[in-house]
Formats: structure tokens, C-alpha cells, sequence
């Protein structure tokens, strides 16, 4: 019985921390579609005026290349800050009782493992302590 309370404690552990990790995962695909979503939208405009503000004073093609760089950063910066992400303390608590049950349900089937070894092993020397008595004294 103690198993079996074992084994469903370790499987609600379990399905908490799969909901606390799908959720982490769902923020982490939102930040991750807001910034593309930025990222096209901020790197339009921005090449446009930026383009438009620097060929003023560069050459196009050295505009061009200032731009690139400006787009490089602020998508390494967003695409950094979505990718970011670490198990919170519920997914973390949630692991270590699931850990714990299982291993407190490893421990008890061990032991009931052992009850049914033990009995064959004395029905083994029994029978064979009855095989060593002479024919006409088994069968009493």
C-alpha cells in the first residue's frame, strides 16, 4: 500500500512540474515571438531613418554597414533574453518530491522482494534436508 501512495505522490510530483515547465516554456516562446515581432518592426523603420540620417553624412555602403551593426546588436540582446531561462522553485520542489518518492518506493519493493526470496530459500533446504532422509522415513 505504501508503494503505491509512493508511486502516485511521485506521479502528481511529476505532472506539477511538467505544468510549472510547459508553462516557462510558453512565457519563453511569448518573449520569443515579441522579439521577432520587434525586431522587424524596429529594424524597418530604422533602417530607413538611420539609413536616410547617415548617408547625409557617410558614404551609402558605410551607412549600410553601421546599420548592420545596430540590427546585429539588438537582435543578439532580445534573442539573449529569450533564451535565458532556468526551472523555478515549484519545478525544482516538485523534482526533488518525485526524486524522493521514488526513491523511498525503490526502497520498499526491495525490501518486499526479499520476503519471497527468503521463503524459497528455506522451502529449498527443507526439501532438500527431506530428499536426504532414507525412502521408507519420507513417507511419514
Amino acid at each position: 500500500m505504501r508503494v503505491v501512495n509512493l508511486a502516485k505522490v511521485a506521479a502528481e510530483a511529476e505532472i506539477l512540474r511538467i505544468q510549472h515547465m510547459l508553462k516557462r516554456q510558453g512565457v519563453r516562446a511569448a518573449f520569443g515571438l515579441i522579439t521577432v515581432i520587434f525586431a522587424v518592426g524596429v529594424l524597418a523603420l530604422a533602417h530607413i531613418a538611420g539609413w536616410q540620417v547617415l548617408r547625409l553624412y557617410l558614404e551609402p555602403i558605410y551607412a549600410t554597414l553601421i546599420l548592420l551593426g545596430v540590427d546585429f546588436l539588438v537582435t543578439a540582446i532580445f534573442g539573449i533574453l529569450a533564451a535565458r531561462s532556468s526551472p523555478g522553485r515549484d519545478e525544482r520542489d516538485a523534482l526533488a518530491i518525485r526524486q524522493r518518492a521514488l526513491h523511498e518506493a525503490r526502497s520498499s519493493l526491495a525490501l518486499g522482494a526479499l520476503i519471497p526470496i527468503a521463503g524459497s530459500l528455506i522451502r529449498s533446504r527443507r526439501n532438500a534436508t527431506q530428499k536426504k532422509r532414507p525412502f521408507w522415513r519420507r513417507l511419514r
